[in-house]
């Protein structure tokens, strides 16, 4: 196991050191500077959230008014910007997550 937990150090290093994630941390620091701006993307980001996740609500309409109410901050290139390297960084932990879980399974038949 300490092999594991040793090459898991080497994972989350090299996350760190990682372009997507350097620039996701170096952006997000630019944007808290302006508390006002951080606090309405936060806002935005929850209400989008909450949207995504609530079947029940229509995804779609929803989401453009969401859009067009925070549209003063979400077009900032700073947000932009910060928003595309959130992007990006979420999708490379979404793939290391993938090929984790698509190598190692684990029997869940006592939940039938």
């Amino acid at each position: 196991m300490n092999n594991v937990l040793a090459q898991t150090d080497l994972l989350v290093e090299a996350i760190h050191s990682s372009s997507e994630y350097t620039q996701y941390q170096l952006l997000q620091n630019a944007i808290m500077k302006d508390e006002g701006v951080y606090y309405r993307l936060n806002e935005f980001r929850r209400r989008n959230f909450e949207i995504q996740v609530n079947a029940q609500m229509d995804a779609i309409n929803e989401s453009a008014r969401l859009h067009h109410e925070y549209a003063d901050v979400l077009n900032r290139p700073d947000v932009k910007n910060f928003l595309a390297a959130e992007q990006r960084y979420i999708k490379m932990l979404r793939k290391v997550t993938q090929k984790l879980d698509s190598q190692f399974m684990v029997n869940i038949d006592f939940l039938d």
